[in-house]
């Protein structure tokens, strides 16, 4: 017993009926005195009306019957929940705010007699849906809309009855069978009974057409819609006859709400949506009119006498109902929480696990020199230029020769040194280069530096190329790069530790060394931050590990970084450095590169990289030695972020992260067209993100599999609902 909540409850249907708000009720003793305040007023008793309601729910007696019910039920059980009572004021209560309604998404309450009555259930006799509407007194109101909505009914054959004579209600009950009833019009209930207004002069009680309406029961009678005012009263009348389901209002309601419900419900079930379902979303979906009419959706209630499962509109004939000419799709989702948990969980591990295989290193590398693709085109102009590259082409060949003579690179050496360059980095090979000789003697600057190889198994030079004879440490750095199992080029070798049998001994690859030998002009030095970080001036260098990014028990040996590509140096070619055509300005703030870029002369000195991979187009090994230079002195100078991966951990984070995000999308019911939108979205802002943290900050994200987490987890919870849905529907009264 709760006695403050019977007293709120009076309260809260005092001030709803004072609202201001033109209703299907005959007015007697009412006086509509409406305001702001008035609706304001309703709106407040009505909020403390369903924190009493769902205090008193909570009580350790009712905990007996809430905790097996919900142990019992399923969320993706189709329930019919029925409040059997004849206690009016139980009746009037909302119980649709009990909060077991949110929790499953396919519960819908209902009230009922303490008994049922089960009437033997006869086959439908009719090819369509007969539908007998009573339009009712309209005085004040507008019942034109409920016809409108029923004549649009697809299937249906609808006899109206306009403000008729009580022998005419009589006559079509008794003389053909009729699969639903409908009213439109004022009603009200008077001491416990329900009265409904059929023409302006003459109403009457349901007891009053008790004989026919018992006939039109016994005939097939399935459902009854009281469109009008005050409805429990009709119910009270229409229970012992045995009508299986009625929807009425259970308070006075208002013309556009009493249509509004209407057509929402007719959307609903003629589509295939089960009776209760369709009364469910039909009130919900009145709450958008709860800024005009507050309570809106506490007012359509079913009450149910034959307590077997009521028929589908497809159902109520003797054959399968036409497809409307738009059919909805049942909406997707609405698994409870800890179901979608366990689905994001196991699909970040099955993700985790495939990358973790290696399985996905492809895609993924794929993924990234998209997203390397898809970088903002930047001119030269537009970007500090530190590096001149001078190109040996296949005119500059075809004029001196190939190999290119000594005296001819002795003097493209002379024609810079007068201009000072930071540096002259000289990308061919000349072991024999000894310091008698004209180019030899070029060494002796300081600020030139030359290169040297390791070698290859397998390749042309397996057994290495050495470097100038008698030439310091300090002036050579090796050519060997890394190339992906895929035969693309993204990763520099910065440093190494060179075989003892190499004729190649340096540790420093010839990118390297340039830019060192630039930064040294400025004071910048190279420093050990700890066992395998460096500092180079604002750059802080962390190599590639066997896991890093999308690689996956990748050869990291060495001090391996990722390396961006784009526009780095202006060239000019040999000829035209020799002729003198050539501008040479600026050269003390540049490092300048001597290299071949003619196609005959070395054809395995060309190299695929991520921005070619479109088109297959390849760039000489003078190219990929300008890109790390420029790469790694825009760093340490211009704080230009350095290509990262994240640590597994943060990997794991990431796929976890978008993995409940797609599992998000289906927390709540909504049309796949919907659901499928929402998806996109996601999609297209991981990707987003994902290309915006490599384009800012150098962060390699793991793209694939998060795409993987977040459309498997989403698709999984659709599947997963579907697979529960093909089993026998579950129902439950």
């Amino acid at each position: 017993p709760n006695l403050a909540l019977l007293q709120q409850l009076h309260k809260w249907q005092e001030s709803y009926r004072l609202l201001g708000t033109p209703v299907r009720i005959q007015p007697l003793e009412i006086t509509y005195v409406g305001s702001i305040h008035t609706a304001e007023m309703c709106q407040q008793e009505a909020k403390k009306l369903g924190d009493q309601l769902k205090t008193w729910l909570l009580s350790h007696t009712f905990i007996a019957i809430d905790q097996p019910l919900r142990e019992e039920l399923s969320p993706t059980d189709t329930v019919r929940l029925v409040i059997r009572t004849t206690n009016v004021h139980l009746q009037h209560l909302p119980w649709h705010l009990w909060d077991i309604v949110d929790r499953y998404p396919q519960i819908e309450i209902a009230l009922g007699t303490p008994s049922l009555k089960r009437l033997e259930e006869r086959p439908a006799r009719h090819s369509t849906v007969k539908i007998l509407a009573i339009l009712g007194d309209s005085s004040g109101i507008d019942v034109a809309a409920d016809r409108q909505l029923l004549e649009a009914i697809p299937g249906a054959e609808v006899t109206f009855l306009v403000e008729p004579r009580r022998q005419q209600i009589t006559d079509q009950l008794w003389e053909q069978p009729w699969d639903l009833l409908f009213f439109a019009g004022h009603g009200r209930t008077e001491a416990g009974a329900g009265k409904i207004f059929i023409n302006p002069q003459e109403s009457l009680t349901l007891e009053e057409l008790k004989y026919g309406l018992r006939e039109a029961v016994r005939q097939g009678l399935q459902l009854a819609i009281f469109n009008a005012c005050d409805g429990l009263g009709l119910a009270t009348a229409l229970a012992p006859l045995g009508l299986p389901q009625m929807i009425l209002m259970r308070e006075p309601v208002p013309d556009q709400v009493a249509q509004t419900f209407l057509k929402y419900f007719l959307d609903a079930y003629v589509t295939g949506a089960s009776l209760y379902l369709a009364a469910r979303q039909a009130r919900e979906r009145l709450q958008g009119l709860e800024d005009r009419f507050p309570c809106a959706s506490w007012l359509p209630i079913i009450f149910q006498v034959n307590p077997v499962l009521p028929k589908g509109w497809s159902q109520l004939t003797g054959a399968p109902a036409a497809p409307p000419s738009h059919p909805v799709p049942k909406p997707l989702g609405g698994l409870p929480i800890k179901t979608l948990l366990t689905l994001g969980a196991v699909v970040t591990a099955s993700v985790g696990i495939l990358r973790w295989t290696g399985m996905l290193q492809r895609p993924e590398l794929a993924a990234y020199d998209r997203l390397m693709r898809q970088q903002p085109a930047r001119t030269i102009k537009q970007r500090q230029q530190r590096v001149l590259l001078v190109e040996a082409t296949t005119e500059d060949v075809n004029t001196y020769g190939y190999p290119l003579p000594d005296e001819v690179l002795a003097q493209a050496i002379d024609q810079l040194n007068p201009h000072q360059p930071r540096v002259i980095g000289l990308d061919i090979f000349r072991p024999e280069a000894s310091p008698s000789t004209p180019l030899g003697q070029r060494f002796q600057n300081n600020n030139v530096v030359t290169l040297c190889s390791f070698g290859q198994a397998g390749g042309g030079n397996q057994g290495g190329i050495g470097p100038p004879p008698q030439l310091p440490e300090e002036q050579v750095g090796f050519s060997n790069v890394v190339i992906d199992p895929d035969g693309v080029l993204r990763r520099q070798l910065l440093f190494a530790q060179p075989d003892t049998t190499s004729p190649c001994t340096s540790r420093t690859s010839l990118a390297m060394l340039t830019a060192l030998h630039y930064l040294d002009a400025q004071g910048i030095q190279l420093e050990t931050i700890d066992d395998q970080r460096l500092r180079l001036g604002a750059a802080t260098l962390t190599p590639l590990e066997n896991r890093s990014g999308g690689y996956q028990d990748v050869d990291a040996r060495g001090f391996q970084i990722l390396l961006r590509y784009g526009p780095v140096a202006e060239r000019m070619t040999l000829s035209e450095l020799l002729s003198g055509e050539a501008r040479l300005e600026n050269l003390d703030a540049r490092a300048v590169l001597i290299g071949m870029s003619a196609p005959t002369s070395n054809p395995t000195d060309y190299f695929l990289t991520p921005l070619g991979t479109g088109q297959g187009a390849k760039v000489p090994g003078i190219d990929i030695h300008a890109q790390t230079i420029h790469h790694l002195l825009a760093a340490a100078l211009d704080e230009e972020a350095l290509l990262k991966s994240t640590s597994p951990w943060v990997d794991w984070l990431w796929i976890a992260s978008w993995a409940l995000i797609g599992c998000g999308l289906t927390v709540k019911r909504r049309p796949w067209i919907v659901w499928c939108l929402s998806l996109g979205i996601a999609t297209l802002l991981l990707y987003g993100i994902s290309w915006v943290l490599l384009l800012t900050i150098g962060l390699w994200m793991p793209l694939v599999p998060g795409a993987m987490a977040l459309v498997g987890a989403s698709g999984g919870a659709i599947a997963y609902q579907r697979l529960a849905g093909q089993e026998p529907p579950s129902s439950h009264s």
